[in-house]
């Protein structure tokens, strides 16, 4: 018996938004061939009015001083729309003129290349209702419909879901895609709840559709959720099969976008050597499907300098984040937001290699490209702002600093909300800053109130919460609280001892403190053990020649004679 044609089907089922496409559509009287009017299916959702009142909308939201972002969110929509045409059209082309392209193959490129659709139209839905959460995501949830459609004839080459009509429900794998395909617009905006009751009718769907590739596909979008709510242990559950089935499926782009999600959920909850596992695996996957030069590579690249350096492994970092620069570059352009992010992490990196010119220079481009790109108060320019403040403390620009992080503040508690994580960087910053000006009590404050937010996002064993208990710890010690300065450095080292090891050179920072706490408490053996570990650690990552560490032997040579002289 000989299977039916394909095309047909599709014509008979309609499409995710209600709209066919360009060959599965009678030509109109303008149109030269079937292929030929597929822009009819994307003016519906991107027609002159909508731009006209999303322009207008998103000027009304973000100023007449930010006309520019407006200018490149809506030219970026058009970029969108004029791939999508190109892709639908090349592919009706190579099906119905060229006969290059299978028919199910075909099925499978229209499917993907309308779940972008959909994508599209409940951005450009949530464009119209802007609020604050949108507009410092919109960036990310137009890479993600631009990536989705650039590789939806590759997925469609290696797709093992059955066409429409071979499912076990047609009309929920139907309501599976469109209802996956909108929450992760939303997700990609940063709405996790308005995307949660999606993606529980996506899963329900899925599993009613009776195939694997769709309830895979809902399964990573949930993972992806629970990370955004900074669930990290319900991130893994769903993570986890995902990755199984996605491996016994021999789906490619579903395992690299699983252990991208897992790995980042390991990585958040401290768990450094499986997301490790897991993010160079994600690299590797999307470098052999996409090539070695997509933004996905970038994307996979930067997300494992963000481990490296979260584990102080500048070195390394510095590598990844620059092949991500390069990559969003020359995808992007030197001012891109996306571009932007790879600026802010080289500065962090540079600041861990003692190049503080160097993280000067990244920190300062980072804020120009996101003020231009996105303005003066988008969290994005006030995270820059509060690191590069941590430079000007270190260059003893306490003033310079106190400006920035003011600045960071305001925008941050105002648009993310008090209890956001990234408000804390700044309010570990305003103590530093009050910790220069010897205003110790000032900076316990503010200590206080970033440890708090951090505990509350990341969970007591963390590198950031440790980061604050040791800052914490110094300045207990400079108010004479040795006590209170012990307790809390040791709480800080046994963070670092458990996520770095005893031989990274941020767990030879506690030592260090430790030292000196205990040399003030007269408490010369313990306090001699402590700088011993420390410049064991500090000999073989600065070096004997380096400042620090020429300091921690000049304790280790002081307490050894104090100790044998005993």
């Amino acid at each position: 018996m000989t299977k039916p044609s394909l095309i047909p089907t599709v014509l008979t089922l309609g499409l995710l938004v209600g709209v066919a496409p360009g060959c599965a559509t009678a030509p109109s009287a303008q149109s030269n061939g079937p292929c030929d009017d597929f822009e009819l299916d994307v003016d519906r959702i991107w027609g002159s009015s909508t731009r006209r009142s999303v322009r207008d909308g998103l000027r009304s939201f973000a100023g007449e001083s930010q006309l520019v972002n407006v200018d490149r969110i809506v030219t970026k929509m058009d970029a969108i729309t004029t791939d999508w045409v190109m892709m639908s059209r090349r592919s009706c082309k190579d099906t119905i003129e060229r006969n290059t392209m299978p028919e199910e193959i075909y099925v499978r490129v229209s499917l993907c290349l309308n779940t972008a659709l959909v994508q599209q139209r409940t951005l450009i839905t949530a464009l119209g209702e802007i609020d604050r959460t949108s507009y410092e995501h919109i960036d990310r949830a137009m890479l993600d419909i631009s990536e989705n459609i650039a590789t939806c004839q590759n997925q469609a080459v290696l797709a093992y879901y059955r066409a429409p009509e071979e499912t076990a429900d047609a009309g929920a794998a139907e309501t599976a895609d469109q209802k996956t395909a909108e929450a992760k617009t939303l997700l990609a905006l940063g709405k996790s709840e308005a995307a949660s009751g999606l993606l529980n009718d996506a899963e329900i769907a899925a599993k009613k559709s009776g195939d694997e590739r769709r309830t895979l596909d809902t399964a990573i979008a949930a993972c992806n959720h629970a990370v955004l709510e900074g669930e990290y242990d319900k991130a893994i559950v769903y993570g986890k099969p995902a990755l199984t089935q996605a491996q016994k499926l021999g789906y490619a782009i579903g395992e690299a976008d699983a252990l991208i999600c897992l790995g980042t959920a390991e990585l958040r909850r401290g768990d450094h050597e499986q997301a490790r596992v897991r993010l160079e695996s994600a690299l590797e996957q999307r470098e052999a499907f996409f090539g070695k030069e997509h933004p996905r590579v970038a994307d996979a690249a930067n997300r494992l300098g963000n481990l490296e350096a979260a584990v102080a492994n500048y070195k390394s970092a510095h590598a990844l984040y620059m092949r991500a620069l390069d990559i969003w570059t020359r995808a992007f352009g030197p001012n891109d937001p996306v571009t932007s992010r790879a600026y802010h992490n080289l500065g962090f990196v540079h600041i861990g290699l003692d190049d503080i010119e160097g993280a000067v220079a990244w920190y300062q481009k980072a804020i120009e490209a996101e003020t231009g790109s996105l303005g003066k108060d988008h969290p994005a320019t006030a995270l820059s702002e509060a690191n590069y403040a941590s430079v000007l403390l270190l260059q003893g620009k306490v003033d310079d600093a106190y400006a920035l992080l003011n600045h960071a503040v305001e925008v941050q508690e105002r648009i993310l909300g008090p209890g956001h994580p990234e408000v804390a960087v700044s309010y570990h910053g305003i103590g530093e800053v009050w910790a220069a000006r010897k205003g110790y009590e000032t900076a316990l404050e503010w200590y206080n109130k970033a440890l708090t937010l951090r505990k509350l996002a990341f969970g007591d064993h963390h590198l950031e919460t440790a980061k604050t208990l040791d800052a914490m710890a110094i300045a207990h010690f400079k108010l004479k609280k040795y006590k209170e300065a012990t307790d809390l450095a040791e709480q800080a080292l046994a963070v670092r001892e458990e996520l770095l090891g005893p031989d990274n050179i941020v767990t030879a920072t506690s030592y260090f403190n430790l030292g000196l706490i205990y040399e003030k408490r007269k408490k010369f053996k313990d306090a001699l053990g402590y700088y011993e570990k420390s410049l064991v650690v500090e000999d073989k990552v600065r070096g004997p020649g380096h400042v620090l560490t020429k300091q921690t032997r000049a304790a280790v040579n002081r307490l050894g004679d104090l100790v044998r002289g005993r």
